[in-house]
């Protein structure tokens, strides 16, 4: 059997004579005898009515549901059912579930306030990092948003600098899922937890927190470090409540490990726990306190998640109706030919979610191995990318998202003035590659052009490039695309694979962030940081202190741009929503088209299949079931 149905059925039928007792139902009414009758006839009972239950397969079974613990995929999938929020992303807008609304500007919830900082006090420099105030120091004066202003420390009594402070407004009368009030408080002891758990370790809510407190009137506040700016969405710092009632006094051991806290965590969303079978399920029931449980959500009486080994269980368990819904199983994509077979004919639905991990190829600007390196000229750089049709690659497969002519989300590369679109023109780049110095000698595709008067280029020289990339059976059919396009602008490329631990090793063994390709296709992991970050000279790993972060740089390429670089930092420093960081946002845009240290291919696209009958799923950019209450 595909799943342990046996054990599925028996568990079913039990929950159902359980709930149904739980429910209490009146027992049917006598009617008063007739005259003639020797005795009343009772009424038969009512017959059950049957419990609806929603099975959910995941490819792995989370370790912890903690909300500091385990943060793969199916725990973060699970925790949707427990906890609502407290505010879900969807489609680039933060939607506020247990705040009033999300803190802007614009509706003055975050104030910028000039505060004094003293010589030793904890601030943010003028580049963004967590340091103390010292001789040397740069710093942003309050007021300040460009490097024009910055000052250094020279051991004045104190310096000014800005502050951000967020408001946050909860939802008056929400409670956990035991009946108990959801107060302000209990968004304090997350943020008291998470530094207990973190120490000096944790992300950047909390590394830049100065403090995290109740205001007057009852709203929790937020304060920065003095000259911290760099916030990437203002919802992003309201610390999600934990029950300090159920765990207050948990040790950070005991967070990590007690089943309060890991298996059966207290929320005050749609669910609650009511098993964890290790190896084979979660049950969840409604939770009876839920906001919306007197518009009748959650829809099911059970809701079980299921953990299934590989893609071919996982589709049989959808076809089977065992699982209504499978997510989080990579392997699915092995078996593209019959889940796009069974969506035409009916019998599954996929819903894409999309922007989990960014597909492109990294040019050589500035290889350590390539004296000179030929992609060095942006020229020929962008008339590669005109060989490549990418819409075929993305077409080709199930997990790839519209094709991106930079670094951002679709629908984000619209915000700035980029105007330049990389379109796929390959009779335009071989016009441009003879221009270049490229010449097709021989009128034969199957054999590269020659440079004739290329700069710095040996007459003669074959255009030939090499291809860095990961072992893996999705993506062959990009690499072979990849290498038909240049070879039929008379581009030789050789495709090298080999096992992904090895292609993106440190530096300065690794090939990629050791720096010793003319071309890399590979995977950058969408997250919350500024994409930038990921072409700035600073970035550019090598031997130390010639580049300032090592062989820990992230800037594989070697591309280098003062312009690009200033941009970049007014946007990481500057507040999401002020004008700097808009305007340097527009011009980062424009300057990685004009350059492309990397050819943008498209974002990846986590699947969920689901049964025809299921609905309220919806495909886009969010976070899995982050509408759970609404399926039915």
């Amino acid at each position: 059997m595909v799943l342990k149905r046996a054990a599925f059925y028996l568990f079913t039928f039990l929950l159902i004579l359980v709930m149904t007792a739980c429910r209490g139902e009146t027992p049917g009414a006598l009617r008063l005898p007739d005259a003639d009758q020797l005795g009343p006839t009772p009424t038969p009972p009512p017959s059950p009515v049957p419990q609806r239950v929603l099975s959910i397969c995941l490819g792995e079974e989370p370790r912890s549901l903690f909300l500091y613990g385990d943060q793969s995929t199916s725990a973060r999938i699970v925790r949707q059912a427990i906890f609502d929020g407290p505010v879900d992303q969807v489609n680039f807008e933060q939607i506020p579930v247990l705040l009033q609304e999300i803190p802007s500007q614009k509706n003055e919830l975050v104030k910028i306030i000039p505060v004094e900082v003293s010589p030793g006090e904890r601030m943010v420099d003028a580049r963004g990092n967590s340091t103390f105030l010292a001789s040397g120091v740069e710093f942003r004066p309050a007021g300040c948003n460009s490097q024009d202003c910055w000052e250094e420390y020279t051991g004045q009594p104190s310096v000014e600098l800005d502050q951000v402070e967020i408001h946050y407004r909860m939802l008056p009368g929400m409670v956990w899922a035991d009946g108990q009030p959801l107060t302000p408080a209990d968004s304090i002891f997350s943020y008291q937890t998470a530094s207990l758990v973190y120490g000096t370790a944790g992300p950047a809510q909390l590394h830049f927190t100065s403090s995290y407190r109740i205001g007057e009137e009852g709203e929790v506040i937020w304060r920065g470090l003095p000259g911290y700016l760099g916030i990437i969405a203002y919802g992003d710092f309201f610390f999600s409540p934990l029950p300090q009632h159920r765990l207050e006094n948990l040790t950070r051991e005991e967070f990590l490990t007690a089943p309060q806290s890991n298996l059966q965590p207290l929320g005050w969303g749609p669910y609650q726990i009511k098993e964890w079978v290790s190896g084979d399920h979660i049950t969840l029931i409604p939770n009876p306190n839920y906001r919306a449980a007197s518009q009748g959500l959650p829809a099911f009486d059970a809701l079980v998640f299921r953990f299934v080994d590989s893609g071919k269980e996982t589709l049989a368990a959808v076809r089977s109706g065992e699982c209504q819904i499978a997510a989080n199983q990579p392997d699915l994509l092995s078996y593209q030919p019959e889940l796009l077979s069974d969506q035409r004919d009916g019998r599954l639905k996929i819903y894409p979610v999309e922007g989990v991990a960014w597909e492109q190829i990294s040019m050589g600007i500035n290889s350590l191995g390539k004296d000179p390196s030929l992609l060095q000229d942006s020229d020929l750089r962008l008339a590669l990318a005109g060989c490549i049709d990418r819409e075929r690659i993305s077409q080709s497969r199930l997990d790839a998202g519209e094709v991106v002519d930079d670094y951002l989300l679709p629908g984000r590369s619209g915000e700035g003035s980029a105007s330049r679109v990389i379109a796929y023109q390959p009779a335009e780049s071989a016009i441009k590659l003879k221009e270049l110095g490229w010449i097709d000698h021989d009128g034969d595709p199957e054999t590269p052009r020659l440079a004739d008067g290329v700069e710095g280029i040996s007459d003669g020289t074959p255009l030939e490039l090499t291809l860095l990339a990961a072992d893996s059976r999705v993506g062959s059919i990009t690499l072979d695309y990849i290498k038909e396009g240049l070879g039929n602008c008379g581009v030789g490329l050789e495709v090298q694979t080999m096992p992904a631990a090895e292609l993106l090793a440190p530096g300065p063994d690794g090939p990629i962030f050791g720096r010793d390709f003319d071309l890399a296709y590979f995977t950058w992991a969408a997250g919350a940081y500024q994409p930038c970050r990921l072409f700035v000279s600073g970035e550019i790993p090598g031997n130390y202190p010639e580049y300032p972060k090592g062989w820990g740089g992230v800037n594989a390429t070697g591309y280098s741009n003062e312009d690009f670089d200033q941009a970049c930092l007014i946007v990481s420093t500057n507040l999401p929503d002020s004008e700097a960081a808009l305007t340097a946002a527009a011009e980062l845009q424009d300057l990685f088209r004009s350059d492309l240290p990397a050819l943008p291919l498209f974002f990846r696209r986590d699947l969920i299949i689901a049964a025809p009958e299921i609905a309220g799923l919806e495909s886009g950019i969010c976070e899995r079931f982050w509408n759970i209450e609404n399926l039915e």
